[in-house]
């Protein structure tokens, strides 16, 4: 390659982004980052007490310390990063469920994007739908770190959520596939009027109510089982969509749609707290972004959508969306009513 040569630089970059992502995993799934936790330590110690291959786990750190999430100390010694400490099960705000879950990706969902593209059908490996989310209810772990990778992610948008639409007029909120129920914890502590409930699949209930009485919301907050596909939700003056649409297909997301307009009724609100793609795409950051976020759901056989899209689905389920929140590329936030 032509060290001169921009549009081969960047091609190279592109073929060279497919390792780091396998390196923070074999770190994540060893749990050295648990291990480093207390202090720097040399890789003849944790090989010893891990049960593992010392120049082998060197060779690892080493490559870890070039991606910034360890420190070469030199002779073999290594030390956790503040960017390495992220990925420690424990650490506030972790992305080891992130980890796992993008490596699951490249090994899955990505690879079978040549037979959707043929065939139109998502790939069989790591498809979700009804029964795939009932297959991860029998995996405790990987549900259990789903579910807290999604905890912060949720937070994070509720923060957001609470300072452009004002819950003044509401008084109950249901979050709907809201997993252990991260934004709506964060949602009733800035909005202590309100009272609610996550609405999810029995499999969600325990870990749900233990994450919400932890956020001292026992009183205030409380789960119920089901499914949308089986009935609505349960009433409320608002309910909560969050990154729940982008699961699905179309006739999917129109039948959950249905559901929650079906249990809102006239006066209720529905807010859809979802990514808004561009119409156009072009070679920048936030497009890129964009363009992982929708082949990652081209895996699972949901996409992203934007605003026409989302504003066509929403009608042909009956509702009618009244404005959008936010940004349209960001963190966008559609108020929807029944038609």
């Amino acid at each position: 390659m032509r060290s001169d040569d921009p549009a081969a630089a960047h091609v190279q970059e592109l073929i060279d982004g497919f390792w780091p992502i396998h390196v923070l995993t074999a770190l994540t799934q060893l749990e050295l980052p648990e291990a480093l936790a207390s202090g720097p330590a040399a890789a003849r110690d944790l090989a010893q007490r891990l049960g593992l291959d010392e120049f082998q786990l060197f060779r690892l750190l080493r490559a870890g310390s070039a991606l910034g999430v360890c420190q070469d100390l030199g002779d073999r010694r290594f030390a956790l990063t503040d960017a390495g400490a992220l990925l420690r099960r424990d650490a506030e705000g972790s992305l080891r469920g992130d980890v796992l879950f993008y490596s699951g990706m490249s090994k899955g969902g990505f690879a079978d994007i040549p037979e959707i593209v043929r065939t139109g059908r998502a790939g069989h490996s790591v498809t979700l739908g009804p029964e795939g989310f009932d297959r991860l209810g029998e995996d405790t772990d990987r549900l259990d770190d789903m579910h807290r990778t999604m905890v912060g992610s949720s937070r994070d948008v509720a923060i957001d959520l609470c300072r452009i639409y004002d819950f003044s007029a509401h008084r109950t909120v249901v979050d709907a596939g809201g997993g252990y129920g991260g934004l709506l914890a964060a949602v009733l502590q800035s909005c202590t009027h309100l009272t609610g409930s996550v609405f999810d699949l029995p499999s969600v209930e325990r870990g749900a109510l233990a994450y919400l009485k932890g956020q001292g919301l026992a009183g205030r907050a409380g789960f119920v089982p089901g499914s949308f596909f089986d009935g609505p939700p349960p009433p409320a003056d608002c309910y909560l969509l969050k990154y729940i649409i982008h699961d699905w297909d179309d006739s999917r997301a129109r039948q959950i749609l249905a559901s929650c307009r079906d249990g809102m009724g006239a006066d209720g609100v529905l807010l859809l707290i979802d990514r808004l793609l561009p119409d156009r795409f072009a070679a920048t950051p936030d497009h890129r972004r964009f363009a992982r976020a929708d082949l990652t759901m081209m895996g699972y056989g949901g996409q992203e959508r934007s605003e026409r899209e989302m504003f066509t689905l929403l009608h042909s389920a009956g509702l009618r969306p009244i404005r959008i929140v936010g940004h349209a590329w960001t963190l966008s936030v559609v108020e929807v009513r029944a038609a």
